[in-house]
This record gives structure tokens, C-alpha cells and sequence, in this order.
């Protein structure tokens, strides 16, 4: 569940945004609703919510100066603005405070609940990247090497948790590179993450997408075996997770600027 503050100072307004909606539906659960930005604030300062509703014209403190008040304190606070459309212009500075959303009044407690359900579902998700996140951090601290002797200093970027996960998904290639059905979608379940948050962060990391990566440790594995003249090219082609032996030439000489024969070749 996620929690939730009202900030409206109009009575009859206020009542309806805590009557009308099935907050429990939404996986929301309602803190109260302050009848002002200062009352709101103080609010804040006690119980911490994850969403807060704000009117934009309120005394004391109007939703703007609330907004800008809370981020400062809690930055993580996501903030939906109601506002009547003589106050419109103030979208202009919403943005600025990177409001999630933007409701005009009258309030239409269908749309209030749709706007709310589209911020819960990108709570839900940031929250499930974090734990995931958390998860890989863990993992790595138990069972997986230090990331400096898998990447060259030079390669590192980003925060530690993305190093870890990154270092996760790199044991995980290792392991399971000669799969020739080996894919994307395969790190990004060993790491829980969806596929583009995986590949992304992958990217940030070592400068390469994890395909190239698969690529790259399979050829490099290429080499190594044609190194051994007893080894034929069409079983080091199997052995690497290539079916076509055509398009493991040409692969390796992408890697390497010279065919498999002509690399063997160099080691006769």
C-alpha cells in the first residue's frame, strides 16, 4: 500500500475526494487531508507519504509553495496538483516542480481515481527496481567476485548498486554463454529486471549492450580453442553457441580482422 495526503482548503471539495474514492482499491492509504499548505506541511514533517494531492489556491500557503517546500525536504514525495482553470497558467511552474499530474476542477472522482492508479502503477514499478536492485546488491556481496576484476577501471561508471547488478548479469553471461538459445531476456530474468532497465544499465556500465557482450566472450572462447589444431573449426563453432558456421566467420572476423583459418593459421 502507499500512502496518500490531501491538501484542499474548500470543505465540500476536500469531503468528496475522501468519501467518493475507493482509496483502498487503488492500493492507497489515505493519511487525512490538511484544510491548508501549512497544515499540510506539518503533515509531512510527522508521517511521510509517498503521493500528496494538492489544491493549487490555498491560504497560508498556496499548493505551489507546498509542493516546492516538500521537495526540499522529501524529494521522493510524488505531487498531483488540483486546480481550477483561472489558476492554469500555474502548470507553468508545476512543471518546473515536477508535478506527476495536472487535475482540473471540478473534480471528477473518476479522474482523480484513473490519475492516481497511472501513479501508483510508476510507484509500484520504482519500488520493484529498487528491490530488485537491493536483491543483486545482496547476491553480489554473498557470492560474486569484485567488479574491478571483471571490468577495466576505465570501463566503470554509475553507482555502486548498478556495478553490482551489472557484475551479477556479467556472472550470469559467463556461465551461460555457450547456450546457443542464450538471450537478452535470459540475463534480464537472472537479475529480475525487465529487459530495457537490464540492458540500459548494462550499457551505462561496460560501454556495450549484453548482446555484445555474448559476443564478444564467444569469440574470445573462439580463440582460445583454435589455438588447439586437434579441435576443428565446425565444433568450436558448436561449442561457442554458433549454428551457422558462416556467420561465426563472421563474427570472428569482426572481432579479430581475420577468419578463423587465418587466426588458426598464425598459431601453426
Amino acid at each position: 500500500m502507499f500512502k496518500l495526503l490531501i491538501a484542499e482548503d474548500v470543505k465540500i471539495v476536500r469531503e468528496t475526494l475522501v468519501r467518493a474514492i475507493d482509496w483502498n482499491a487503488l492500493g492507497i492509504t489515505l493519511l487525512g487531508a490538511a484544510e491548508n499548505g501549512e497544515e499540510a506541511l506539518a503533515w509531512v514533517e510527522r508521517e511521510v507519504p509517498d503521493l500528496l494531492l494538492t489544491d493549487v489556491g490555498m491560504p497560508k500557503m498556496n499548493g505551489l509553495e507546498l509542493i516546492e517546500a516538500v521537495k526540499a525536504r522529501k524529494p521522493e514525495i510524488r505531487c498531483i496538483i488540483l486546480s481550477g482553470l483561472n489558476e492554469f497558467e500555474h502548470a507553468r511552474q508545476a512543471i518546473k516542480l515536477q508535478v506527476l499530474d495536472y487535475v482540473l476542477k471540478p473534480i471528477d472522482p473518476a479522474e482523480i481515481m484513473t490519475v492516481v492508479a497511472r501513479a501508483v502503477e510508476g510507484l509500484r514499478k520504482e519500488r520493484e527496481e529498487r528491490r530488485g536492485l537491493e536483491l543483486a546488491e545482496q547476491a553480489v556481496k554473498e557470492s560474486l567476485p569484485n567488479l574491478a576484476e571483471v571490468l577495466p577501471q576505465e570501463e566503470w561508471a554509475g553507482d555502486l548498486k548498478k556495478k553490482k547488478l551489472v557484475e551479477q548479469a556479467i556472472a550470469y553471461v559467463k556461465a551461460q554463454f555457450a547456450r546457443r538459445e542464450l538471450a537478452l531476456s535470459d540475463v534480464a530474468a537472472s537479475v529480475g529486471l525487465s529487459e530495457k532497465y537490464t540492458n540500459r544499465l548494462f550499457k551505462e556500465v561496460t560501454g556495450q549492450t549484453i548482446n555484445h557482450w555474448i559476443i564478444r566472450l564467444r569469440m574470445e572462447e573462439a580463440a582460445r580453442l583454435l589455438k588447439d589444431p586437434a579441435i576443428r573449426i565446425y565444433e568450436i563453432c558448436e561449442s561457442i553457441g554458433y549454428a551457422d558456421q558462416d556467420h561465426f566467420r563472421e563474427s570472428f572476423k569482426k572481432q579479430f580482422g581475420v577468419t578463423p583459418t587465418e587466426y588458426r593459421n598464425r598459431w601453426l
